[in-house]
Protein backbone atom coordinates (compact mmCIF):
# COMPACT_ATOMS: atom_id res chain seq x y z
CA UNK A 1 0.00 0.00 0.00
CA UNK A 2 1.33 3.46 -0.94
CA UNK A 3 2.47 5.51 2.05
CA UNK A 4 1.29 9.07 2.51
CA UNK A 5 4.86 10.32 2.24
CA UNK A 6 5.32 8.40 -1.01
CA UNK A 7 2.12 9.87 -2.44
CA UNK A 8 3.12 13.41 -1.49
CA UNK A 9 6.60 13.08 -2.97
CA UNK A 10 5.18 11.49 -6.09
CA UNK A 11 2.89 14.46 -6.60
CA UNK A 12 5.66 16.96 -5.76
CA UNK A 13 7.85 15.41 -8.43
CA UNK A 14 5.19 14.99 -11.12
CA UNK A 15 2.54 17.70 -10.70
CA UNK A 16 4.72 20.70 -11.71
CA UNK A 17 5.69 19.17 -15.06
CA UNK A 18 2.03 18.33 -15.76
CA UNK A 19 1.18 21.95 -15.03
CA UNK A 20 3.53 23.22 -17.76
CA UNK A 21 1.26 22.47 -20.77
CA UNK A 22 -1.81 23.43 -18.73
CA UNK A 23 -0.32 26.91 -18.31
CA UNK A 24 1.92 27.51 -21.32
CA UNK A 25 -0.47 26.41 -24.08
CA UNK A 26 -3.31 28.67 -22.87
CA UNK A 27 -0.78 31.51 -22.46
CA UNK A 28 0.29 31.15 -26.10
CA UNK A 29 -3.33 31.25 -27.24
CA UNK A 30 -3.96 34.23 -24.96
CA UNK A 31 -0.92 36.08 -26.35
CA UNK A 32 -2.22 35.82 -29.90
CA UNK A 33 -5.78 36.70 -28.89
CA UNK A 34 -4.61 39.71 -26.86
CA UNK A 35 -2.49 40.93 -29.78
CA UNK A 36 -5.51 40.67 -32.08
CA UNK A 37 -7.51 42.77 -29.63
CA UNK A 38 -4.82 45.39 -29.07
CA UNK A 39 -3.50 45.71 -32.64
CA UNK A 40 -6.42 45.28 -35.07
CA UNK A 41 -4.65 47.28 -37.79
CA UNK A 42 -1.65 44.95 -37.81
CA UNK A 43 -3.69 41.75 -38.13
CA UNK A 44 -5.48 43.11 -41.18
CA UNK A 45 -2.37 42.49 -43.28
CA UNK A 46 -0.44 39.81 -41.34
CA UNK A 47 -1.10 37.06 -38.80
CA UNK A 48 0.92 37.52 -35.59
CA UNK A 49 3.48 34.95 -34.48
CA UNK A 50 4.11 34.43 -30.78
CA UNK A 51 7.27 36.49 -31.27
CA UNK A 52 5.24 39.37 -32.67
CA UNK A 53 2.58 39.07 -29.97
CA UNK A 54 5.03 39.28 -27.06
CA UNK A 55 6.72 42.32 -28.57
CA UNK A 56 3.85 44.23 -26.95
CA UNK A 57 5.09 44.72 -23.35
CA UNK A 58 1.57 44.28 -21.95
CA UNK A 59 1.61 40.75 -23.37
CA UNK A 60 5.32 40.02 -23.27
CA UNK A 61 5.98 40.85 -19.63
CA UNK A 62 3.67 38.23 -18.06
CA UNK A 63 4.60 35.78 -20.82
CA UNK A 64 8.33 36.14 -20.02
CA UNK A 65 7.63 35.65 -16.30
CA UNK A 66 5.70 32.48 -17.08
CA UNK A 67 8.58 31.15 -19.20
CA UNK A 68 11.04 31.76 -16.35
CA UNK A 69 8.82 29.69 -14.05
CA UNK A 70 8.49 26.94 -16.67
CA UNK A 71 12.25 26.87 -17.23
CA UNK A 72 12.85 26.53 -13.49
CA UNK A 73 10.48 23.55 -13.33
CA UNK A 74 12.20 21.93 -16.32
CA UNK A 75 15.63 22.44 -14.76
CA UNK A 76 14.52 20.78 -11.51
CA UNK A 77 12.81 17.93 -13.37
CA UNK A 78 15.93 17.26 -15.43
CA UNK A 79 17.75 15.98 -12.31
CA UNK A 80 15.60 12.85 -11.75
CA UNK A 81 14.97 12.43 -15.50
CA UNK A 82 18.67 12.38 -16.42
CA UNK A 83 19.41 10.14 -13.45
CA UNK A 84 16.58 7.86 -14.59
CA UNK A 85 18.14 7.56 -18.03
CA UNK A 86 21.55 6.93 -16.43
CA UNK A 87 20.23 4.11 -14.25
CA UNK A 88 18.37 2.62 -17.19
CA UNK A 89 21.56 2.59 -19.24
CA UNK A 90 23.45 0.89 -16.40
CA UNK A 91 20.70 -1.73 -16.11
CA UNK A 92 20.60 -2.24 -19.88
CA UNK A 93 24.35 -2.65 -20.30
CA UNK A 94 25.66 -5.46 -18.16
CA UNK A 95 29.12 -6.86 -17.71
CA UNK A 96 31.10 -6.90 -20.91
CA UNK A 97 29.09 -4.07 -22.48
CA UNK A 98 31.23 -1.16 -21.35
CA UNK A 99 31.55 0.17 -24.90
CA UNK A 100 27.79 0.31 -25.37
CA UNK A 101 27.35 1.87 -21.95
CA UNK A 102 29.86 4.62 -22.68
CA UNK A 103 28.21 5.28 -26.05
CA UNK A 104 24.76 5.66 -24.50
CA UNK A 105 26.15 7.84 -21.73
CA UNK A 106 27.64 10.14 -24.36
CA UNK A 107 24.25 10.35 -26.07
CA UNK A 108 22.71 11.23 -22.71
CA UNK A 109 25.17 14.10 -22.30
CA UNK A 110 24.26 15.34 -25.79
CA UNK A 111 20.54 15.15 -24.97
CA UNK A 112 21.07 17.10 -21.75
CA UNK A 113 23.20 19.69 -23.56
CA UNK A 114 20.56 20.11 -26.27
CA UNK A 115 17.82 20.50 -23.65
CA UNK A 116 19.84 23.15 -21.81
CA UNK A 117 20.38 25.01 -25.09
CA UNK A 118 16.68 24.77 -25.94
CA UNK A 119 15.57 25.96 -22.50
CA UNK A 120 18.13 28.76 -22.55
CA UNK A 121 16.91 29.83 -25.97
CA UNK A 122 13.34 29.86 -24.68
CA UNK A 123 14.33 32.28 -21.93
CA UNK A 124 16.36 34.51 -24.26
CA UNK A 125 13.62 34.81 -26.89
CA UNK A 126 11.06 35.87 -24.27
CA UNK A 127 13.28 38.23 -22.27
CA UNK A 128 14.39 39.91 -25.50
CA UNK A 129 11.62 40.69 -27.99
CA UNK A 130 11.29 42.56 -31.27
CA UNK A 131 10.64 45.60 -29.10
CA UNK A 132 13.99 45.68 -27.27
CA UNK A 133 16.46 43.47 -29.17
CA UNK A 134 15.42 41.85 -32.44
CA UNK A 135 18.73 40.03 -33.03
CA UNK A 136 18.91 38.43 -29.58
CA UNK A 137 15.27 37.41 -29.84
CA UNK A 138 15.88 35.65 -33.16
CA UNK A 139 18.99 33.97 -31.77
CA UNK A 140 16.99 32.71 -28.80
CA UNK A 141 14.23 31.44 -31.10
CA UNK A 142 16.69 29.47 -33.24
CA UNK A 143 18.36 28.00 -30.15
CA UNK A 144 14.99 27.06 -28.68
CA UNK A 145 13.62 25.22 -31.71
CA UNK A 146 16.87 23.52 -32.71
CA UNK A 147 17.88 22.63 -29.15
CA UNK A 148 14.48 21.38 -28.05
CA UNK A 149 13.87 19.49 -31.29
CA UNK A 150 17.26 17.80 -31.06
CA UNK A 151 16.75 16.90 -27.39
CA UNK A 152 13.42 15.22 -28.12
CA UNK A 153 14.72 13.38 -31.18
CA UNK A 154 17.73 11.98 -29.32
CA UNK A 155 15.85 11.22 -26.11
CA UNK A 156 13.51 9.15 -28.26
CA UNK A 157 16.54 7.25 -29.51
CA UNK A 158 17.77 6.70 -25.96
CA UNK A 159 14.32 5.54 -24.91
CA UNK A 160 14.29 3.00 -27.73
CA UNK A 161 17.46 1.45 -26.29
CA UNK A 162 15.89 1.15 -22.83
CA UNK A 163 12.45 -0.31 -23.55
CA UNK A 164 13.65 -3.84 -22.86
CA UNK A 165 15.05 -3.08 -19.41
CA UNK A 166 13.22 -5.56 -17.10
CA UNK A 167 10.28 -3.83 -15.40
CA UNK A 168 10.53 -6.01 -12.31
CA UNK A 169 12.46 -6.18 -9.09
CA UNK A 170 15.72 -6.05 -11.03
CA UNK A 171 14.98 -2.62 -12.52
CA UNK A 172 16.54 0.25 -10.54
CA UNK A 173 13.68 1.88 -8.65
CA UNK A 174 14.71 5.38 -9.76
CA UNK A 175 15.07 4.45 -13.45
CA UNK A 176 12.55 5.60 -16.05
CA UNK A 177 9.60 3.32 -16.79
CA UNK A 178 10.10 1.06 -19.84
CA UNK A 179 6.47 1.44 -20.93
CA UNK A 180 6.75 5.22 -20.86
CA UNK A 181 10.06 4.97 -22.72
CA UNK A 182 8.27 3.04 -25.46
CA UNK A 183 5.46 5.61 -25.59
CA UNK A 184 7.90 8.51 -25.78
CA UNK A 185 9.80 6.81 -28.60
CA UNK A 186 6.64 6.95 -30.73
CA UNK A 187 5.86 10.48 -29.57
CA UNK A 188 9.39 11.66 -30.42
CA UNK A 189 8.93 10.53 -34.03
CA UNK A 190 5.65 12.44 -34.35
CA UNK A 191 7.09 15.57 -32.72
CA UNK A 192 10.16 15.45 -34.95
CA UNK A 193 7.88 15.34 -37.99
CA UNK A 194 5.92 18.28 -36.55
CA UNK A 195 9.14 20.25 -36.07
CA UNK A 196 10.31 19.53 -39.63
CA UNK A 197 6.92 20.67 -40.94
CA UNK A 198 7.20 23.89 -38.93
CA UNK A 199 10.68 24.58 -40.30
CA UNK A 200 9.41 23.87 -43.82
CA UNK A 201 6.59 26.38 -43.30
CA UNK A 202 9.16 28.88 -41.99
CA UNK A 203 10.98 28.66 -45.32
CA UNK A 204 7.87 28.37 -47.51
CA UNK A 205 6.17 31.49 -46.18
CA UNK A 206 8.75 33.68 -47.87
CA UNK A 207 8.53 31.97 -51.24
CA UNK A 208 4.80 31.90 -52.02
CA UNK A 209 2.96 34.37 -54.30
CA UNK A 210 1.42 37.45 -52.73
CA UNK A 211 -2.08 36.14 -53.43
CA UNK A 212 -1.74 33.32 -50.88
CA UNK A 213 0.92 34.82 -48.63
CA UNK A 214 -1.49 35.74 -45.82
CA UNK A 215 -3.06 32.27 -45.79
CA UNK A 216 0.30 30.49 -45.74
CA UNK A 217 1.59 32.83 -43.02
CA UNK A 218 -1.56 32.23 -40.96
CA UNK A 219 -1.06 28.46 -41.22
CA UNK A 220 2.57 28.97 -40.24
CA UNK A 221 1.57 30.84 -37.07
CA UNK A 222 -0.81 28.05 -36.11
CA UNK A 223 1.88 25.46 -36.78
CA UNK A 224 4.14 27.41 -34.43
CA UNK A 225 1.70 26.84 -31.57
CA UNK A 226 1.34 23.17 -32.51
CA UNK A 227 5.13 22.65 -32.55
CA UNK A 228 5.73 24.39 -29.21
CA UNK A 229 2.75 22.57 -27.65
CA UNK A 230 4.22 19.26 -28.83
CA UNK A 231 7.52 20.12 -27.15
CA UNK A 232 5.97 20.77 -23.77
CA UNK A 233 3.52 17.85 -23.95
CA UNK A 234 6.52 15.59 -24.54
CA UNK A 235 8.13 16.90 -21.36
CA UNK A 236 4.87 16.29 -19.48
CA UNK A 237 5.04 12.65 -20.60
CA UNK A 238 7.76 12.14 -17.99
CA UNK A 239 5.18 12.76 -15.24
CA UNK A 240 4.40 9.05 -14.60
CA UNK A 241 8.13 8.31 -14.30
CA UNK A 242 8.61 11.24 -11.91
CA UNK A 243 5.62 10.15 -9.84
CA UNK A 244 7.06 6.65 -9.43
CA UNK A 245 10.52 8.06 -8.67
CA UNK A 246 9.10 10.40 -6.02
CA UNK A 247 7.00 7.60 -4.55
CA UNK A 248 10.08 5.37 -4.39
CA UNK A 249 12.03 8.06 -2.57
CA UNK A 250 9.19 8.41 -0.08
CA UNK A 251 8.96 4.70 0.60
CA UNK A 252 9.89 3.92 4.16
CA UNK A 253 12.82 1.60 4.62
CA UNK A 254 12.19 -1.74 6.23
CA UNK A 255 13.26 -1.74 9.89
CA UNK A 256 16.61 -3.37 10.67
CA UNK A 257 16.62 -6.61 12.63
CA UNK A 258 17.09 -6.29 16.35
CA UNK A 259 20.70 -5.93 17.36
CA UNK A 260 21.83 -4.68 13.92
CA UNK A 261 23.33 -1.21 13.96
CA UNK A 262 22.03 1.40 11.46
Amino acid sequence: MMSRRGLVLGLVFSAPIVAIPLVQIPMMVWARWAFYQRHPDYVQHSAPTISRAISDPVIGTPFAAMILAVTTIIALALVPIVNGYRLGILARCGAGEERRRRSLMRWLVIVLSAQIIGSGGMVVCTQYTFGNNHDLHMLGSYLFFLGQGTAILLSGYLGSRLVDVPDDGLRPRLALLPRMNALRVRAAKIITATTVLYLAMFVLKGLVPDTIEYTVYYIYTLQEIVAISAFIVYLAMFAPDLFVIGRSLGRERAPLPAGVAG
